[in-house]
């Protein structure tokens, strides 16, 4: 069951790292590269999207449990947002498509990994010792 356990949270948190840099990757690329505004600034619009998402760098990176409950609290904005472009007739509304399943891939990714790491953090708690108890 460790062993089942530990592969399920590899996964979940290459799914998680993937999903995570893919959704800036492409915040980046759609707002200053591939469909800049007109009117406004590409600048100030990527670091009012982007901006908000690299404050999870550091729980991401440091494998914080509720750093990854957060996120996925948090990326509910970047879903409506996303989904709302994709089913208008705007522009811009395959690269919605593109960050709504970067998002969702996220949301899932990130709750699993939330829940698989704490529950091997708690077998890992709960068996003996069995190092010491032999020695």
């Amino acid at each position: 069951m460790y062993e089942t356990l530990a592969k399920k949270v590899a996964i979940s948190r290459a799914a998680t790292l993937f999903s995570y840099f893919g959704l800036i990757l492409l915040l980046t690329a759609w707002h200053l590269i591939l469909s800049p505004p007109d009117k406004a600034s590409p600048y100030s619009i990527w670091a009012f999207q982007t901006v908000p998402l690299l404050l999870f760098y550091p729980a991401i990176l440091k494998k914080h449990l509720r750093g990854h409950i957060w996120l996925c609290f948090f990326i509910t904005v970047y879903f409506m947002h996303s989904v709302t472009i994709a089913m208008s007739a705007h522009s811009s509304a395959v690269l919605a498509l593109a960050e709504t399943l970067l998002v969702t891939t996220l949301f899932i990714a990130a709750m699993m990994f939330a829940r698989w790491q704490s529950q091997l953090n708690k077998l890992r708690n709960s068996t003996p010792q069995n190092s010491t108890a032999k020695s």
